[in-house]
């Protein structure tokens, strides 16, 4: 089977296709407490959702239909024991689930213990930094629901994704016929910043010999919720689907191409983490402005351009086959292939950071610790007015250090001598994926066994550019500052480019490439023990091989720079291409999972599993071994995630009650570390210390319940209750032998997981008080979240409300109003540091007790208040 076919995940083994074709489970996704969901996610074969022994809840088309989402990833918050963080904005999101979180405050990695899929299948099969499937992934009125696993079979049925599995559904013509217009019109930012949309859906019969057709898409411009003077997303999608459907099986062609550009919001200044600071407000933005548009000299001679308008532009085509069939007396087959072709361009600012304008890291990174004595004054580029002074002061040690003795800039109450940095960061990414997954089932007596093998082959290349680095005034909008170096005999020197970027060639620069190489064979059985009782078992071999090179572009000194002209500073470091450097690694890992289900009555079942499940290094860990030493020495290991849950499942009548007891344990949790012998036998040789492991630990309940309280009125209401808790984390230190007998691990005390809330509550009510008229309205609330593994303190809880109406005008017509943040709440879900550049991106090294309530804590808040006029037409 795997000489012939490869696989994906058991999420799509369903004889019925997970598309929606030729199954009822699209059309009956709207009321789970009045109809029996068919689930295809997580399970060996198509499921009633009451009866599946998983932890899975699905989205449905009409819950979809009624939110106004900031991003895929947002519809995941319906979801309980679901963590989303969409305060980024479209993509560069962050989810998790049951505690399975290390590293979650980085949105660099937002996906890196679950998988998300279209129609069965990853949208990306490489994550790595600042890459991963939410750049590719976009809904639109071909969505037919979400169906969202968390743990338990995702170990065995998800490609190295034990923490879950989140399937995004597309409608056929079989499922859906017609034709459906949306125009949706908003303000965001509170109110202020307008928003356009429209959608497009057809679907519908080619023929009478069961060929059908859907096509549909969408495209949107918008400023987002933090105006920077320039569009913040724009661009859109078209994809759709051919099915075949004949007496005993189904032929699935998909197509895809996606074209969109999207920023995301950076860290707004507040005091204490908790409150927006003098002068800023929760819709302020501190992207950089238009005019910070500049080109640099490449490493290979070329020249390069930078536009912060540009945005990050993502590309992806992607082709896919889906066959099911099923050969008689129990056996069935599917075989589900895609091809993926996508690209991420970078033009955007990165380390967007509140800093003293004479920070020392900034000015090596910068390149003026270099410069002999003088003055560097600093202007506003609109204007050309002086902004400040600094007096350049050379020190015995090699470098100067800088003391700021005029100051006009603005925010100065805020951060006395602040301004923000930021990096021109310009990337290029590129993957090309193949994945391919079939299945075998056979109905044997009381069992229900498959057998299946997957395979998926990516390539990823990612090229780096140095834009160079940049000061701007600390305000909102922001403002470019220009630099010029006076030295002590007078001659004045341009420090930074007219666009105020200077060290152009220096910040950032590499190209990595490489293959991710990835197979498996599962396998499944669910037997009927008795009527009552049944035993479900699975398993999952894995195979991913890694084979990466890597070349960093390092900076050498020219006199007269790029341009040939010894005035101009900022490109007189000319980067060159260094040496290549090649890392493999492989992975052997045997994931399994065992429950019991018992039904006591028709309405009520219970069942109880136990999974085991590991997690390999994704690209991105492998690309960031990328010295000989680190080659030589880092070896990272699997991570491993225990669970033990329990799920309870009751429906009747309009009421439908799930609860999922569970315990989670994420376990193996290393940073690798490398040192030089100073000292005995092995001098100058690199060695690495075993790694500190550390783990967390979740005990927790998810609640999910729907229930239609009288014939005008329903509710539905996702709960979590968890207490995660951290321990083991730390790091060692060189002892001062040198020679490795005395190294210091110096631990983090136990405590509470960070960015982990004990509390996640989604709970809403649907009123129909006339024919045709749906009021709805809807509580969401977060509890607190330690800030980091030290627990130095809490980002604060917070609750947020969102109102909404429909009106069926007619059959074919509706009108739809939405308010998301009703009481403009201010939620924070990440933050910084405003000590210097490199503070601010070293959230893990402020201590407990160093904390300070009315210092700079930049954050990232969630979205503000905004409102959406939603027309949908059918035809």
């Amino acid at each position: 089977m795997l000489a012939s076919t490869s696989t994906v995940a058991l999420a799509d083994t369903a004889a019925t296709d997970a598309s929606g074709a030729g199954s009822p489970q699209a059309d009956d996704a709207g009321n789970p407490q009045d109809k029996s969901e068919i689930i295809v996610t997580g399970v060996f074969g198509a499921r009633a959702i009451e009866s599946a022994p998983i932890s899975i809840n699905v989205v449905s088309n009409e819950v979809l239909k009624q939110h106004a989402p900031v991003s895929a990833a947002d519809l995941l918050k319906n979801i309980p024991g679901v963590f989303v963080n969409s305060a980024l904005g479209e993509i560069r999101n962050v989810v998790f689930s049951r505690g399975v979180s290390a590293n979650s405050l980085d949105a660099a990695g937002g996906y890196y213990y679950v998988s998300l899929q279209e129609d069965g299948l990853p949208v990306e099969l490489a994550t790595a930094n600042n890459f991963g499937p939410d750049y590719f992934l976009r809904p639109d009125l071909n969505l037919s629901r979400v169906e969202g696993l968390r743990g338990g079979t995702a170990a065995i049925t998800g490609p190295n994704a034990p923490g879950g599995i989140f399937n995004y559904i597309s409608r056929t013509g079989k499922s859906d016929p017609g034709v459906e217009v949306q125009l949706k019109g908003g303000l965001l930012g509170d109110l202020g910043n307008p928003y356009y949309r429209g959608d497009i859906y057809a679907g519908g019969k080619l023929n009478e010999n069961g060929l059908y057709y859907s096509i549909g898409g969408f495209y949107r411009w918008d400023r987002g919720a933090r105006d920077p003077g320039y569009a913040m997303n724009k661009g859109g999608q078209i994809h759709g689907n051919i099915l075949y459907d004949y007496s005993a099986g189904s032929l699935l062609f998909t197509a895809k191409y996606l074209d969109d550009r999207n920023a995301w919001n950076e860290f707004t200044p507040a005091i204490g983490a908790t409150r927006i600071a003098p002068g800023f407000s929760k819709t302020s933005s501190v992207l950089p402005p238009a005019n910070a548009a500049h080109c640099f000299p490449g490493a290979d001679g070329s020249n390069e351009c930078w536009d912060p308008t540009d945005l990050v532009r993502s590309r992806s085509a992607a082709f896919g086959l889906k066959w099911n069939h099923e050969f008689g007396d129990g056996w069935k087959f599917e075989n589900n292939g895609r091809y993926t072709s996508s690209k991420a361009d970078w033009n955007t600012g990165a380390l967007i950071s509140a800093s003293p304008l004479n920070d020392v890291v900034t000015s090596f990174i910068s390149t003026s610790a270099f410069l002999p004595a003088g003055t560097i004054n600093y202007f506003f580029k609109n204007s050309g007015a002086l902004a400040a002074t600094n007096q350049v002061i050379p020190t015995p040690f090699g470098f100067s250090v800088q003391a700021t003795t005029t100051n006009n800039l603005p925010g100065q109450t805020v951060l006395p001598g602040g301004i923000f940095t930021q990096v021109a960061f310009v990337q290029h990414f590129k993957s090309e994926n193949f994945v391919d997954q079939a299945t075998l089932t056979k109905d044997w007596g009381n069992h229900h066994l498959a057998l299946g093998g997957y395979l998926a082959l990516s390539k990823l290349r990612l090229r780096q550019g140095g834009g160079g680095i940049g000061f701007s005034s600390l305000s909102s909008p922001t403002e470019m500052l220009t630099s010029t170096f006076t030295d002590t005999t007078g001659k004045v020197f341009q420090l930074s480019d007219p666009s105020g970027f200077q060290a152009l060639g220096t910040v950032g620069g590499n190209d990595n490439r490489g293959t991710q190489k990835q197979y498996s064979v599962f396998f499944g059985d669910t037997w009927q023990v008795t009527p009552q009782l049944t035993l479900d078992a699975g398993g999952r071999w894995e195979s991913i091989n890694y084979n990466v090179f890597n070349q960093t572009f390092t900076a050498g000194f020219s006199p007269t720079g790029a341009d040939g002209d010894a005035l101009t500073l900022y490109d007189n470091n000319v980067p060159s291409i260094g040496p290549e450097y090649n890392t493999r690694r492989s992975y052997k890992m045997f994931n399994f999972s065992l429950s019991a289900t018992y039904e006591f009555t028709s309405n009520f079942k219970a069942y109880i599993r136990y999974t085991n499940g590991k997690k390999a290094p994704d690209f991105g860990s492998i690309v960031a071994i990328n010295t000989p030493a680190q080659i030589a020495t880092v070896f990272p290991k699997a991570q491993k995630i225990e669970q033990i849950e329990m799920g309870l499942k009751f429906a009747r009548g309009g009421l439908n009650v799930q609860v999922f007891p569970f315990y989670s344990k994420l376990s193996n949790v290393t940073t690798s570390q490398s040192f030089t012998y100073t000292a005995g036998p092995q001098q100058g040789q690199f060695y690495s210390p075993v790694p500190v492991a550390g783990e967390i630990e979740t005990y927790g309940v998810e609640v999910s319940l729907a229930a239609r309280l009288t014939s005008t009125l329903s509710s539905r209401i996702n709960l979590t209750l968890q207490n995660p808790k951290a321990r083991n984390f730390g790091s060692w230190a060189q002892g001062p032998k040198g020679d490795g007998t005395d190294d210091i691990l110096t631990l983090i005390a136990p405590g509470d997981a960070d960015n982990n809330p004990k509390i996640i509550l989604r709970g809403g009510l649907d009123w129909s008080p006339i024919k045709n008229v749906t009021l709805f309205g809807e509580v969401n609330h977060l509890g607190k979240r330690a800030a980091n593994a030290a627990n130095a303190f809490y980002l604060p809880a917070y609750t947020t409300l969102d109102l909404g109406a429909s009106w069926n005008v007619t059959d074919n017509v509706k009108l739809q109003f939405n308010m998301t943040n009703v009481t403009n709440t201010l939620g924070v879900m990440s933050w910084s540091r405003s000590d210097s550049l490199l503070a601010s991106i070293d959230r893990q090294g402020l201590a407990k007790g160093a904390y300070d309530p009315k210092a700079i804590y930049p954050i990232l808040g969630i979205q503000p208040r905004a409102a959406f006029l939603t027309a949908n037409v059918k035809f």
